[in-house]
């Protein structure tokens, strides 16, 4: 399967700082931090995903989709000081748009019209790693009949969604009761679960990429995203009342992935020579010069500079904006680790400002 872009990609990775955002104790700043930290890099994935999907499928993703973020509290909610929800993840992917008249498939309990649907198609990530998500039932207030066409919609097309499962490295997660024995055929566990009214059907990634998480890896999940968007589309379909075409966009996926694996033998380079051992002491001696900003001190940079880059006055919270640790004075002419010494740019302005020694942009004029 084709690669995302390197462009697009360069410079976005998840690595252990990131990852001890999770472990901060204050819920607000921690709420703060993968908001507007995390979600930006994690939209930069999908939006390479979705390209893909436009590539593959012939499918603009967004004409019946959003892009879902979470955390998105209200900033009423962040000036008053209270977050409710004790954030432990951060996620951005598809969810249905919120339309009248356009989800005609489903029914509510209440008899009201259906305006928004239950499935949601994210990259999440968490203290253990990022990974695919697929839920299907994450509102409830659907009838049971709208819940049994979901889940027949698996029956029917258990064998293509389950090829489709592994291609895209996802597993099922299914439940059990008294009724049903835990290694049981894939339509006793269905119905099982129609039968207990328990329509939680998801799917998520083997095992999440764990960190530091470069830019292979994040390829891979995006190719692994893409393989498995025929299961949420044709859903959508079934929530629109049309059929599901799942069988229509497997047959396009066929075609395009026998391309680009002629594409791929026919480009396979010589074998290379063998490079020379590594010298692990020199190697050891280099990681030790390499000093990094401690995660508490990071976010302490980020929540005094207001979650904006001081140079271009662009928020986090803006699609596409992402937001780095700036040394005023660089290392490489003697600046210090320090609070003082930090300022929050965006990647363009940090690439902008190089390595000029002095470049205080929050106390410029």
């Amino acid at each position: 399967m084709s690669t995302p872009s390197t462009e697009a990609l360069a410079g976005i990775s998840f690595d252990e700082e990131d990852r001890n955002l999770f472990l901060v104790d204050d819920r607000r700043l921690r709420a703060d931090a993968l908001k507007y930290s995390l979600l930006p890099k994690l939209e930069v994935v999908l939006n390479e995903a979705v390209k893909i999907i436009r590539e593959v499928y012939g499918i603009e993703a967004f004409e019946d989709s959003i892009i879902f973020r979470s955390p998105n509290f209200r900033p009423t909610q962040k000036r008053n000081g209270e977050i409710r929800v004790d954030y432990n993840w951060a996620s951005v992917g598809l969810g249905g748009k919120r339309r009248r008249n356009k989800w005609i498939g489903f029914r509510r309990t209440d008899g009201k019209e259906v305006q928004i649907i239950p499935f949601l198609y994210l990259f999440d990530i968490k203290e253990d790693g990022l990974q695919i998500r697929f839920y299907p039932a994450w509102l409830s207030g659907l009838t049971h009949d709208s819940r049994a066409d979901i889940l027949e919609f698996f029956v029917q097309y258990q064998e293509i969604i389950h090829s489709l499962t592994y291609l895209a490295h996802m597993m099922p997660l299914y439940y059990y009761s008294d009724s049903v024995e835990p290694i049981s055929t894939l339509r006793e566990h269905y119905m099982d679960m129609l039968k207990l009214g328990n329509y939680d059907n998801s799917f998520e990634s083997y095992r999440p990429a764990s960190y530091p998480i470069g830019e292979k890896e994040i390829k891979r999940l995006a190719r692994n995203f893409v393989a498995f968007f025929p299961v949420y589309d044709s859903l959508l379909q079934i929530a629109m009342g049309k059929p599901a075409r799942i069988m229509e966009l497997v047959g396009k996926l066929n075609a395009w992935l026998r391309v680009q694996w002629a594409k791929t033998s026919a480009e396979q380079p010589p074998a290379e020579p063998s490079e020379p051992a590594i010298d692990h002491e020199k190697a050891r001696a280099a990681a030790e010069q390499r000093i990094s900003v401690m995660s508490s001190l990071r976010w302490q940079v980020f929540a005094r500079d207001n979650w904006r880059c001081v140079a271009c006055g662009r928020s986090g919270e803006v699609a596409g904006v992402i937001l780095h640790v700036d040394h005023i004075v660089p290392r490489s002419k003697g600046g210090a680790d320090a609070l003082d010494n930090y300022q929050t740019l965006c990647l363009e302005c940090n690439l902008g400002k190089g390595n000029r020694d002095a470049t205080n942009l929050r106390e410029r004029p």
